[in-house]
């Protein structure tokens, strides 16, 4: 095998590692009225679990928790679920910034056990590196779309992984495209569309930067998705997708959020 050939097929089997453990960090976060007949519509977005030594904490966009709380206002009879591990996610709650569009919330060992999440062990390094310009990145999530209910009291959640870099980063955010000429993607089923997608679910999803140091893989979580592509309102082929992600520094170790506003403009631009 020539070089060439290596370096691809080395970079390859680190694509399929990232992505693989993107989907494993990615879990669904969902809600449903338990005294509606199955199969139903399964609403929710998509979170991720790190570790401190204050314990675990779950992270997703304040929207989501948003959503479920009008849904939890409008039956009594709504139950949540950590993908298939049932939480109180009204009780579990920790914190949240609507303007940041960070939430936090409480997970316990059993429920990351029965979710099958792999938390990402943050204990000796935070806050995170700063995901600088042209930094590879994957990020991820559970589209509605693939959320299906059968009739057997169940469901089903696909996920896809989209592998990119930043476009630019700011205090607050980062931005990222993907170009499906430059960029790859882990689809889990054909329905979605490499570009133009609905991606609605897919909020608070996980964004994480990976770099190879001594042969070793290592991935650090930077962001969260909190906005992604909008639909072609004249149907014209899009050349690639935008996404906005919320940087996880705001984060503290305790799963409290730093509301910081210094600095930012009142339409909430970084100065």
């Amino acid at each position: 095998m020539n070089p060439d050939n290596r370096m691809q097929s080395r970079d390859m089997a680190i694509s399929k590692q990232v992505a693989e453990f993107t989907m494993q960090v990615a879990r669904p976060l969902i809600w449903h009225d338990i005294n509606e007949p199955w199969p139903k519509r399964l609403l929710g977005g998509t979170c991720f679990v790190l570790r401190f030594g204050a314990g675990l904490i779950g992270i997703t966009a304040a929207h989501v928790i948003a959503k479920f709380e009008r849904a939890h206002q409008a039956s009594s009879k709504l139950t949540s679920l950590l993908r298939t591990a049932r939480i109180d996610l009204a009780s579990a709650i920790i914190d949240r910034d609507e303007t940041l569009d960070i939430a936090t919330f409480g997970v316990t060992e059993d429920q990351l056990t029965e979710s099958e999440a792999v938390a990402i062990d943050c204990r000796s390094e935070w806050p995170p590196p700063v995901p600088d310009k042209g930094r590879e990145i994957s990020f991820g999530g559970f589209p509605e779309v693939l959320k299906k209910a059968w009739p057997q009291d169940s469901g089903e959640f696909r996920a896809y992984v989209s592998l990119s870099r930043v476009e630019d980063c700011t205090e607050r955010s980062i931005i990222s495209t993907y170009d499906s000429q430059r960029d790859s993607r882990i689809r889990a089923a054909p329905e979605i569309p490499d570009l133009g997608a609905n991606l609605s679910g897919c909020s608070g999803g996980p964004v994480m930067i990976h770099v190879v140091r001594n042969g070793l893989h290592i991935w650090f979580p930077v962001g969260l998705i909190v906005e992604g592509p909008r639909a072609s309102l004249d149907a014209e082929p899009r050349n690639y997708d935008t996404f906005t992600m919320r940087r996880l520094h705001f984060v503290n170790t305790d799963g409290s959020i730093r509301h910081d506003s210094v600095g930012w403009l009142p339409d909430g631009r970084s100065r």
